[in-house]
């Protein structure tokens, strides 16, 4: 069996249905963290939020009405 990571998102508020969606699938946890802070830099500039809470191997923008959440899940195939 071989390990991926895969970047998950799950964007919250009015319009939003809050299933999680997936970014993308990686080999290594160093390639899916990039791309993790890629995709949420790109979030946070669209949306204009200047504040992200890492954590972990996640991460989350927005404010109390709008929202994304960011997590990696290392999977086995």
């Amino acid at each position: 069996m071989s390990k991926y990571y895969t970047v998950i998102y799950t964007d919250f508020g009015d319009s939003c249905d809050g299933y999680a969606r997936v970014h993308g699938t990686y080999k290594t946890k160093e390639i899916a963290k990039r791309e993790l802070k890629h995709d949420v830099n790109f979030y946070r500039r669209a949306n204009d939020y200047p504040e992200v809470k890492y954590e972990g191997d996640g991460a989350v923008a927005g404010d109390r009405e709008h929202s994304c959440q960011w997590q990696i899940l290392e999977v086995e195939v």
